[in-house]
């Protein structure tokens, strides 16, 4: 893989910043605890391999039916990491509803993937920019889909149980944490089209 730093930097800042699976972990470990919580976590991670897994395989269609069309999807894959930037420098501290009902099983985590728009966006960018260049096959797509999803569960486990004590962090420094993470985006996004 050519871009291996660039792809490294993507994935650590977009699965450990805030986003609604490390947010729901942190919130169901807060009020249930990591254990109770596991079977949450695991579902988050399932839905995910299945999103990425589509996404990889999605791209892979797509750039095998019209190759002219890897070059577009590389451009919008860089759009959108220029927009998670900005957004994420401009994004406030995290706010979380403590008084919420929360579903912490299973299936809440597999099902809440298949409408986040963060992960869908994520795999489609991950497959575009970095991994399809390079591998094509089925087992390859996989593998990679694979290994996202466990750096997405380490990234929510860490989440859950951070719990408090992590929340109480960010919101203390968050000006610096969204900064250094926007302008690590910025340069992932730059180094994605060279």
């Amino acid at each position: 893989m050519a871009n291996f730093y660039p792809f490294l930097v993507y994935v650590v800042v977009t699965t450990f910043t805030p986003g609604p699976n490390n947010i729901m972990a942190m919130t169901n470990a807060m009020h249930s605890g990591y254990r109770r919580t596991f079977s949450f976590l695991v579902g988050i991670t399932t839905g995910f391999f299945v999103v990425m897994l589509a996404s990889g395989l999605l791209n892979v269609f797509l750039t095998g039916m019209l190759p002219a069309l890897e070059k577009w999807l590389k451009i919008l894959g860089a759009l959108y990491m220029v927009y998670l930037a900005i957004h994420i420098a401009r994004s406030q501290p995290l706010e979380i509803d403590e008084g919420k009902n929360i579903d912490n099983t299973f299936r809440a985590g597999f099902g809440m993937q298949f409408l986040n728009i963060k992960v869908i966006l994520y795999g489609i960018t991950i497959f575009s920019l970095f991994i399809i260049h390079s591998y094509h096959t089925p087992l390859m797509i996989g593998l990679f889909a694979l290994v996202l999803a466990l750096v997405g569960f380490v990234s929510i486990s860490c989440w859950g149980l951070g719990g408090n004590l992590f929340r109480k962090t960010l919101q203390k420094h968050y000006h610096l944490f969204n900064y250094g993470m926007a302008g690590l985006l910025i340069y992932t996004a730059v180094a994605s089209l060279l």
